[in-house]
């Protein structure tokens, strides 16, 4: 009733009050919701401290021993020791500290090895004042008594009306999570035990990926494996914990090379925007990434900091798994005397191990964190394209067009993109746009990358061996001031598209043209551009440049008409540069391929994304994206089989953001697979795991007898390299048949159309004999 009212007042409230006035009122309750925080948080992180609070949560570790033989666990090596009686928990549970206990998850060891289990469910959801919820993590190994004791556990917490879930450990598929835990046959124990919870009870259900040296390669494949069994799970990576007895594991745990870092960060960047929904875990993954790769110390809170507790099976008490000592022990003393008699052990931990710790423990935002998410969200409002136009409207100053670019002498220059999600062809472009400018007679002093992931950028340079080169976060303050203080802002290369991150390109032609600065395009190629904002956007940032230098004619020619610009070069797309260096190097002719060295035909695939779906509808195109699939699998198993090849898909791209080509490949691996076995023919089907250089790709094309791309500067690589090639048109006549048609190569070229209606058949001899131009 209460609730109703309110909602017809705030209805009421709407339809009297002007927008002016409602964007008022939300921003006085926005101010009322963070000085509430700001108590909750004064209370809890600096009062908390001084005056600890009981806790609301608690790790209770039933026993200590394990089946299982996991490689970043040594509890399994434990003798069974004492494990405390339910009559024993009932005891400790009705202590004065446990008064606002509100969740309590209990694990091992291995729990289910317990079986009394139920009888400790009952001890726990019997106490008072009553929790709320609990659960359970197994290895799954014993599947029929894990089945058996959890439903009678669920059945408990039922009876008592407590909340009560199960997770089930899950580190790869197959034979990787049974390397993992060091058990035969856990994966199928494991998994069948998700798909029964999951499946046939309304117990919600998940898994937990630990992520060590052995399993860190394939784990974004057990995420596409949970995502088309519809399974949801954390995915953690594996830490130094004192009560797993692992201080020795050094072979397994964080033990990974740059590379691999590098790919885990992909990996949690993927987890956060295309698996994980809820705000709170997304947050740990990105403290997760950040501590990986960008060299930042933990930027989340614990709960074990101030609300949460570890009891063992012995009744021991701590503050925290990873690297709390024990307390004391609750069956022999108090427990609320133990936790708040021990309050400075708990803040030595926080000072000294609190900072280094990877584990995935979660907590809500803090006041600060809201704040500043409040005031950095407001402060790049002003990035709207809608915005900037109005501003650039205002730069009337004709710009003096710079006819000699190698002769220019700027000290300071920033090179603005779509850098921080670079593909390999953007990666080969950059190298190229740097290089240009250290060939100057006067090369710059100082060069900026914008970048909208860092993290992404940072591993370019380093794989590019791009030294001295200094990355700014876009839209940062940094960014901003880079946008002053140079003396050339250049667009380097890539295309000029219907995206609203076109903002930050104009933001940095509007401030380079206010303080004088050149502004100039190289290399960058125009569309997809329909939208009419962006469109507008494009034309100012055209307008404002002093020189414009596109990749081909199809984009001159569309730039010539469209916009306000009277002249504009065409040169080739820079990425050539970089090729030709290689090319001329002599290094592939010395090194290796990535996957083998085998005789193989070289697959450069990518989706078939829905922009370049053209006029038509959703199910057409829908329906000519699966044909047009299951044919190409054909067409790659007939030339394979004709030609007695492996084959090898390796990606131009593998980031989430522009889409991770290896996510379609293992996919596409599958598929190759299944008809393989259908025709007892086997080629042997390899793809790329992991991150792939320029260099890398590179070197796989000079090796293969035949290369198949589908990326545009898969293209440009393999025309530029001079080796066998044939290239899938998914623009529907755009960049790739308007660079082939510049070299006189459409030849080359078969439509995306023609694989979906299967007449690729009446073109296989041909593109099976195409030669080397070397």
């Amino acid at each position: 009733m209460y609730s109703s009212f309110k909602q017809a007042v705030k209805q009421l409230t709407k339809s009297i009050l002007t927008d002016r006035q409602l964007r008022q009122v939300r921003r006085i309750e926005h101010l009322q919701a963070l000085g509430k925080l700001a108590l909750q948080d004064f209370r809890v992180y600096q009062l908390g401290q001084i005056f600890p609070m009981k806790p609301h949560t608690l790790n209770l570790l039933v026993n200590d021993v394990c089946n299982s033989r996991c490689q970043m666990c040594l509890i399994w090596q434990q003798k069974k020791n004492k494990e405390m009686t339910p009559e024993e928990l009932v005891k400790i549970l009705n202590d004065d500290l446990f008064s606002e206990l509100k969740y309590v998850g209990v694990s091992g060891g291995e729990p289910t090895l317990r079986p009394d289990l139920p009888e400790l469910f009952e001890a726990i959801c019997s106490k008072e004042p009553k929790i709320l919820g609990t659960g359970i993590i197994t290895n799954g190994i014993i599947e029929n008594q894990v089945r058996e004791r959890i439903l009678a556990s669920a059945e408990v917490c039922r009876k008592y009306g407590v909340g009560f879930n199960v997770m089930i450990s899950l580190d790869g598929i197959g034979q990787v999570h049974d390397a993992v835990r060091g058990r035969k046959d856990n994966f199928e124990s494991a998994i069948s035990l998700l798909r029964f919870f999951h499946n046939e009870t309304d117990i919600p259900t998940s898994f937990g990926c630990t992520i060590t040296s052995t399993n860190a390669i394939y784990v974004d494949e057990l995420l596409d494996f949970a995502k088309s069994e519809g399974l949801y799970g954390r995915f953690r990576v594996a830490e130094y914990i004192q009560r797993l007895y692992n201080e020795g594991q050094t072979e397994f745990i964080r033990s990974f090379d740059d590379k691999m870092l590098y790919h885990l960060a992909l990996f949690f960047f993927r987890a956060e925007h295309d698996f994980e929904t809820t705000s709170l875990f997304q947050k740990t993954y990105r403290n997760i990434r950040g501590m990986l790769v960008e060299g930042k110390s933990r930027q989340i809170r614990c709960p074990y900091q101030t609300g949460a507790v570890v009891m063992t099976a012995r009744g021991e008490l701590l503050y925290c798994a990873p690297k709390s000592p024990t307390l004391g022990d609750a069956l022999t003393t108090p427990a609320s005397k133990l936790y708040f008699s021990n309050v400075a052990k708990r803040k030595a931990i926080l000072q000294k191990d609190c900072g280094n710790c990877i584990h995935d423990y979660h907590m809500p935002p803090t006041f600060q964190e809201t704040l500043s998410n409040y005031l950095e969200d407001h402060r790049r409002s002003k990035y709207s394209c809608s915005n900037l136009l109005k501003l650039a409207a205002k730069q009337i100053e004709q710009r003096q067009p710079v006819e000699d670019i190698a002769s220019l002498s700027s000290s300071k220059v920033l090179i603005v993109g779509w850098y921080g999600t670079e593909t390999v062809g953007d990666k080969a472009i950059l190298w190229a746009v740097v290089d240009k400018l250290r060939s100057r007679p006067n090369p710059p002093k100082r060069i900026y990358i914008s970048s909208l992931y860092p993290f992404i950028s940072q591993w370019t340079i380093k794989e590019m061996n791009l030294e001295n080169v200094s990355i700014l976060e876009t839209y940062s303050r940094e960014f901003e001031a880079a946008c002053d203080e140079v003396d050339e802002v250049v667009v380097g290369g890539g295309p000029l598209m219907d995206i609203e991150p076109l903002n930050h390109i104009l933001y940095a032609f509007i401030r380079a043209t206010r303080n004088k600065a050149i502004c100039r395009v190289e290399g960058c190629g125009v569309g997809p551009l329909n939208h009419p904002l962006y469109i507008n956007v494009v034309s100012e940032i055209f307008r404002l440049s002093n020189c414009i230098m596109l990749r081909d004619r199809a984009s001159e020619n569309f730039s010539l008409q469209k916009f306000p610009i009277s002249t504009a070069t065409v040169i080739p797309d820079p990425a050539t540069d970089y090729v030709g260096y290689i090319k001329n190097s002599g290094i592939l002719e010395k090194s290796l391929p990535l996957l083998s060295s085998t005789r193989n035909v070289s697959c450069f695939l990518r989706e078939w994304s829905t922009e370049y779906s053209g006029s038509l509808s959703t199910a057409e195109f829908t329906s000519m994206k699966q044909e047009f699939e299951t044919q190409l699998v054909q067409l790659v198993m007939a030339i394979a089989r004709a030609k007695n090849l492996d084959i090898h898909l390796l990606p131009m791209h593998t980031f989430h953001v522009g889409g991770d080509d290896r996510i379609f490949n293992r996919q596409f691996a599958q598929k190759l697979s299944s008809l393989t076995e259908k025709h007892q023919t086997k080629p042997s089907i390899d793809f790329a795991r992991g991150p792939v250089s320029p260099l890398e790709i590179l070197q796989s094309m000079y090796r293969a007898e035949l290369s198949i791309c589908m990326r545009f500067h898969a293209v440009l690589f393999a025309e530029t390299l001079g080796v066998p090639y044939f290239a899938i048109d998914y623009t529907n006549g755009g960049k790739i048949k308007a660079f082939l048609e510049s070299k006189g190569k459409l030849d080359r070229l078969i439509s995306l159309q023609d694989i979906a209606f299967g007449d690729w058949r009446n073109r296989l001899n041909e593109l099976m004999q195409i030669k080397a131009t070397i």
